[in-house]
């Protein structure tokens, strides 16, 4: 049987089928999952330039991701260049990989030796701010927490609060929400092109991240000053002494990656724990099942190294999270060289997209896939779902972390954080879903809510037995 050819390829491709998915550019994961939907699993997608197609099917993905990664490059990475040109997000080849691994030892270090103590320390601070009765908006919650978190165990604790408080981090995610998945995709000359369409606002936009880059590096440069070693050495510390790790970073390469970091792990952090802390927020049978693992924390971060292992309910909530509101959404490689996907054959520098947000939500792996349900991610005999135990769906049916040599290296930090932070909140807190308050995906760079999260808080009665 011969391949067929791009041309063959189903899916909308015409001049008015990308002026309506520019239309719906913030709305872009409904859009791809419609495509994908009515296409199959290996569907066109209608963005000028490079021709490009989505992948949505778990095996196909684990193919372009895993098995043949190194027939691929990063594709859509022109804006990230431009503003960290050096961070492991915008660079390739034997520099990422050798990079890559400095950074994975130093965050494994900061895993095992503060995690858990700094984690619990700002949570705690954090939730103390709180006020019974109050109106609160999630997200900005769990931005304002996490950020904290990210600070303390990147930077000397002296330093953290200072550069959280003397940093714009928000001209970062400003930058980011200007730009999309439809704008990412386009040749770069079609980039600069939509860039003067809004001339003023966009030179501003960008005047105040070099303003950014000049107060990072004054951080980092002080930052310096107080570093540590040992159990106390932060992720600057371990970076810039490189004895633990096996070498020092190369200065460019840590002022973008240590800024990349900060600002995108408390991204990821914030909005995967915003919409956990939201949807359990309409679940009062939830929170009580999270409020009584989060019991069993420890203010001695040595008393809850097992903690996560048996916080059955709330890693179920964060896993649920993660499926329905992926932060990072969508992904796109190019093609090397000519290269045969499925039963087709695809020419060089064709774009293959693939999409958390799409696979996360078709019925063939998650049943009932625009519902919220933890249930689903425990096995029967604990009040799982019908889907069946996690293990037996396909392995890239999930993957809000990616996979192959890019998989995120914040992983195991996230799963400690994340938990920690939910079971804090919800054994202090009940949360109740103001009315009228319907936030929605928002598809930038990173997903986010569209609008505050709000939600009305009640103090916790402790339990009859205490």
């Amino acid at each position: 049987m011969s391949l067929k050819r791009l041309k063959d390829v189903p899916g909308p491709r015409s001049i008015a089928d990308q002026w309506s998915l520019y239309r719906r550019r913030y709305q872009m994961g409904y859009a791809l999952r419609e495509i994908s939907q009515a296409n199959g699993d290996i569907a066109r997608v209608p963005i000028a330039g490079a021709p490009k197609v989505l992948i949505s099917h778990p095996a196909l993905i684990r193919e372009v991701v895993v098995a043949t990664s190194q027939t691929f490059e990063l594709a859509g990475q022109d804006l990230l260049r431009r503003v960290v040109p050096w961070s492991l997000i915008a660079i390739e080849g034997q520099i990422h990989d050798e990079h890559r691994s400095l950074m994975l030892l130093a965050l494994r270090k900061i895993l095992t030796r503060r995690i858990l103590g700094t984690t619990i320390l700002r949570a705690s601070q954090a939730l103390a701010k709180l006020r019974d009765g109050d109106t609160i908006d999630l997200y900005q919650f769990s931005r304002e927490v996490a950020l904290a978190i990210a600070a303390s165990l990147l930077f000397p604790a002296e330093a953290g609060d200072e550069i959280v408080s003397g940093i714009d981090h928000k001209a970062f995610l400003d930058l980011m929400s200007q730009s999309n998945a439809w704008f990412l995709g386009m040749p770069l000359p079609f980039q600069n092109i939509c860039l003067l369409g809004d001339l003023r606002h966009n030179m501003k936009i960008m005047a105040t991240w070099r303003h950014v880059r000049r107060q990072w590096i004054d951080a980092i440069q002080k930052a310096r000053l107080l570093s540590r070693s040992g159990p106390d050495a932060d992720v600057l510390s371990l970076l810039t002494d490189g004895t633990e790790i096996g070498g020092r970073m190369r200065e460019e390469f840590l002022e973008d990656n240590l800024l990349t970091i900060l600002l995108a792990s408390y991204d990821t952090t914030a909005n995967s724990l915003a919409w956990a802390l939201w949807e359990a927020s309409r679940q009062p049978a939830l929170q009580s099942r999270i409020a009584d693992e989060g019991s069993r924390l420890s203010d001695n971060p040595a008393d809850n190294l097992e903690w996560t292992n048996t916080a059955n309910w709330t890693e179920a909530t964060l896993q649920e999270s993660l499926r329905m509101y992926p932060s990072v959404w969508v992904t796109s490689r190019r093609t090397l060289s000519d290269y045969r996907l499925g039963d087709y054959l695809l020419p060089r520098n064709t774009f293959v997209y693939t999409s958390q947000w799409v696979t996360h939500h078709d019925p063939r792996w998650f049943t009932e896939p625009f519902s919220f349900q933890p249930e689903r991610w425990r096995p029967p005999e604990a009040g799982g779902a019908a889907d069946g135990p996690p293990g037996e769906r396909p392995q890239f049916a999930f993957f809000p972390f990616g996979g192959g040599k890019r998989f995120c290296i914040g992983k195991a930090l996230f799963d400690q954080e994340a938990a920690l932070l939910l079971a804090s909140f919800f054994s202090r807190w009940e949360a109740t879903q103001v009315e009228g308050c319907h936030p929605e995906p928002r598809f930038g760079v990173t997903m986010q809510p569209d609008r505050p999260m709000l939600a009305r808080i009640r103090r916790r009665s402790p339990p009859a037995n205490t």
